[in-house]
């Protein structure tokens, strides 16, 4: 073992050093749902940028230090609360936001999220939101009905609120509440590569994302 570990050496600290910059800088996470089309579609693998909120502990979903704190309309990984699964979503409201609902409207603060109707198709309606500095597609289907919120409520300090940009077919901070600091992993910047039968084959790599 010695002997092993003396001629290979470098390539072992070389295979250290990836596990480290995956799971402390950078990693790609796979997309296993279609909670977040039209941006993400199941089998897309996205790229995740640690070091915009602080590393994470290598080989554990445990966040070292924080560096900054998430914006609405910034993508994100994190461990909701009720399981130990990455998610990826979007987030609608930040630590002190006042966020309602009326119907398929989301107000923030008192203001209405702008939406613009781009595309009505018989099973999908797909539109665009201006959500802070993000200007980015929505979707809505025709096969799943949108949660029963009442009135007002104020995003705690720490805490983030988050939904799926495919608005009625998404589990997320309407079902199961806030996602805690600590727990949001990374800011999802790109799809690295896709296996999607959605995406056209000649934009399946390195796509932006909004």
């Amino acid at each position: 073992m010695r002997k092993f570990i003396r001629n290979y050496i470098g390539l072992i600290l070389f295979f250290i050093t990836l596990v480290f910059f995956r799971t402390a800088v950078a990693d790609w996470n796979y997309v296993p749902s279609g909670s977040m089309e039209p941006n993400l579609f199941d089998g897309d693998w996205v790229l995740v940028d640690k070091m915009t909120y602080g590393p994470s502990v290598p080989l554990a979903n445990i966040r070292l230090g924080k560096f900054n704190n998430p914006e609405r309309g910034d993508i994100i990984t994190f461990v909701p609360p009720h399981t130990d699964v990455l998610y990826v979503k979007r987030v609608v409201g930040i630590p002190g936001d006042q966020i309602g609902f009326s119907g398929r409207d989301v107000i923030i603060n008192g203001d209405r999220l702008s939406y613009e109707q781009l595309v009505v198709e018989p099973t999908n309606e797909i539109g665009r939101e201006l959500l802070g500095n993000a200007n980015h597609l929505i979707q809505y289907g025709s096969g799943g009905k949108l949660p029963t919120l009442n009135g007002f409520f104020t995003v705690p300090d720490d805490r983030y609120f988050v939904l799926g940009d495919h608005r009625n077919n998404s589990a997320d901070s309407r079902y199961w509440g806030f996602v805690l600091g600590d727990q949001i992993m990374g800011k999802v910047t790109h799809v690295a590569f896709s296996i999607s039968s959605k995406r056209p084959l000649l934009e399946r790599i390195a796509i932006p994302l909004e």
